[in-house]
């Protein structure tokens, strides 16, 4: 018996203890434009039952598209996405967190533009939702366009920072045969990580518009119902540090500390340079400054002195006019 062809996307969806938020992600997968999809629904050390009756409400609507894996503890955010990768087969991947959203037509438009592209991946524009969670009902505060001067995403620009979220990124699964799965040494920070790696030696695309993607964010929630992006802010800049320390050691060793030698001691006196000419700057500013003040003094005092003599004259005037009429009586 002739077996089906693989879906084409496989949606890894990360999850722990956020029942409320995976429930309306799989309505947000549900809405989908496009049912040619997978999704593995992976819960990171959370409670099998946050996760298995909101899996069940949609089974009749999911069918055999949905599969759950459960780890026992927390493995991490990348060792999640890793495990949804292996345990699904399909051409494309998108890594679509239980608390993001898409737009319905985010994989319509995303696969169209693959099938025409040889990119390795496409990015979308994307709003971040900022939003509450009240008496187990999620209210929208407001929203942003994220990195709204974005109009390509470039390995340039990527080093950095990460200009584009995972909710934002459908990519082929063939890329991680070349240059290999998330690294989940990294709590946080993976997926700008794998980006860096995947633009060194592919193409993202970018579709503008209209946003596609929605990264929802609760800037007042702590644990597990916080973003990771705003809870582990110390996490994220410690890791960019050390990402940057791996990549920095792993290019001298090929090529040597000359040219990083050169070009931080250029940038440095160009540095400098610049902090003398604000220094000149601010110095002549001042002198100006105190060149306006004297300038305002003086006039004040000329404006007084105008004042004075106008007075004078007039007194003058009147009292000559008085004295002209005395006498003519």
């Amino acid at each position: 018996m002739p077996t089906s062809p693989p879906p084409s996307v496989a949606i890894i969806m990360r999850s722990r203890n956020r029942s409320l938020l995976l429930d309306r992600a799989l309505r947000d997968v549900l809405q989908q434009t496009v049912t040619d999809w997978t999704v593995v629904v992976v819960n990171d050390g959370g409670d099998r039952s946050e996760v298995d009756p909101v899996v069940e409400r949609y089974r009749a609507r999911l069918g055999d598209r949905v599969q759950v894996i459960h780890h026992d503890t927390s493995l991490g955010m990348e060792a999640a996405s890793n495990a949804g990768i292996r345990a699904s087969d399909s051409e494309y991947i998108a890594i679509h967190d239980d608390d993001d959203e898409w737009h319905p037509t985010f994989l319509e438009r995303t696969l169209a533009y693959l099938a025409r592209h040889d990119d390795a991946g496409v990015a979308v524009r994307t709003e971040i939702v900022f939003e509450r969670i009240t008496d187990g009902t999620i209210e929208e505060v407001s929203r942003e366009i994220f990195q709204p001067d974005l109009k390509a995403v470039t390995l340039f620009d990527t080093i950095r920072h990460n200009r584009c979220v995972p909710i934002s990124v459908l990519y082929r699964r063939a890329i991680h045969h070349q240059i290999g799965y998330y690294n989940e040494s990294l709590s946080v920070v993976g997926d700008w990580e794998f980006q860096l790696r995947l633009l060194q030696q592919h193409t993202l695309g970018f579709i503008d518009g209209d946003p596609l993607a929605y990264w929802n964010q609760r800037r007042e929630a702590i644990g597990d119902l916080g973003n990771s992006v705003i809870v582990e802010d110390s996490e994220h800049k410690r890791l960019d540090q050390s990402v940057r320390e791996h990549h920095l050691k792993e290019h001298v060793s090929q090529s040597g500390l000359g040219a990083v030698l050169y070009q931080t001691a250029y940038q440095q006196r160009e540095f400098d340079h610049l902090h003398q000419r604000q220094n000149y700057s601010e110095d002549l500013l001042r002198q100006i400054l105190e060149t306006n003040r004297h300038l305002a003094d003086r006039v004040q005092v000329l404006e007084q002195s105008v004042s004075d003599a106008s007075l004078v004259a007039l007194l003058r005037r009147r009292y000559r006019r008085l004295k002209d009429r005395a006498l003519r009586r």
